[in-house]
């Protein structure tokens, strides 16, 4: 009896309460429960809640802006630079890349005192780009008066045709026409074929030159001639600064069968550029003769003074 009471009694003691019969088993581990942490009064994310703000810089009238396309100019009355003036002005008349640009220009000069002379120039052009090809219309006519005697009247026009074949070599075909009464020239018509080399070409400089040939047909106090004639032309031009253009330019044409008879047109000039759509422009013109009429100079020089508007 005291051998089972006692033999109980351990047994009691060895068992756990939450033994379900099985020993030795190791307990069962239950994973914990991840949850994510909350978080209050977060911005959202982002590389830059305030970006900087630059300051805008001001634009700068350069060469690249003035000398930005081939199109011509309105310098020049006896070649064409391959140029297009465009300022970048807010006010200015807008243009697109193959739009006529046009200009007209108003000249005037008056003196009174010991002599009274009066004188007075209207020029218009419109020039046109269209990829390589370049047109250019233009007309001009001169008119003065010195103690009520005419000693100025003048009168011609321009239609002249430009391809670039390569960066540096074109060809251009142009037909002139010309009258001068005062130097007893009824007429004179001029058409020229020739191709041109751009000996400089940058941004501010350009430097042609042309040799050519073409025909000849005038009328000279009343006596009509025509013949070929050959053509030697060199057109510089240099922007100076933003607002400031200079430009000259010569040609020689002479008679092939006689090269004794000749004519030789030049010219030089400066557009200062008020805005982009009105210029105040300066040009000295001379026209030589070698063979005019008995009693009359050779040579005429014109100097004008003029203001330019382009639109």
């Amino acid at each position: 009896m005291f051998v089972v009471l006692f033999h109980w009694a351990s047994g009691a003691q060895t068992q756990s309460p939450t033994d379900t019969g099985t020993t030795n088993e190791a307990p069962q581990v239950i994973p914990p429960v991840e949850v994510a942490p909350v978080v209050t009064n977060q911005f959202p994310a982002t590389t830059n809640l305030f970006p900087t703000i630059k300051p805008k810089t001001a634009t700068k009238t350069n060469g690249a802006y003035v000398l930005s396309s081939v199109a011509g100019n309105f310098g020049g009355n006896y070649s064409v630079s391959g140029r297009t003036l465009s300022f970048p002005i807010p006010q200015a008349t807008p243009h697109s890349a193959t739009s006529w640009r046009r200009n007209l220009d108003f000249g005037m000069n008056m003196t009174q005192g010991n002599s009274d002379t009066l004188r007075y120039s209207l020029g218009c052009e419109a020039v046109k780009t269209e990829d390589v090809n370049t047109f250019r219309l233009r007309a001009r006519g001169s008119y003065g008066e010195s103690d009520g005697i005419k000693d100025t009247e003048n009168a011609g026009a321009t239609f002249r045709y430009d391809r670039q074949l390569t960066k540096k070599v074109y060809a251009f075909g142009t037909l002139d026409w010309l009258t001068d009464p005062i130097a007893e020239l009824d007429y004179r018509y001029t058409g020229i074929l020739s191709p041109g080399y751009h000996l400089v070409r940058t941004k501010t400089t350009i430097l042609n030159v042309e040799i050519g040939a073409g025909y000849v047909e005038e009328k000279k106090d009343n006596d009509e001639e025509g013949y070929t004639a050959g053509r030697v032309a060199l057109t510089a031009e240099k922007l100076i600064n933003d607002h400031f253009l200079v430009w000259a330019t010569s040609e020689y044409i002479p008679k092939l069968a006689d090269i004794s008879v000749f004519f030789i047109n030049s010219e030089i000039g400066l557009a200062s550029y008020i805005t982009r759509d009105l210029s105040l422009t300066m040009f000295y013109q001379n026209r030589y003769d070698s063979t005019p009429v008995e009693g009359v100079t050779g040579s005429d020089t014109i100097f004008t003074t003029a203001l330019s508007l382009n639109f």
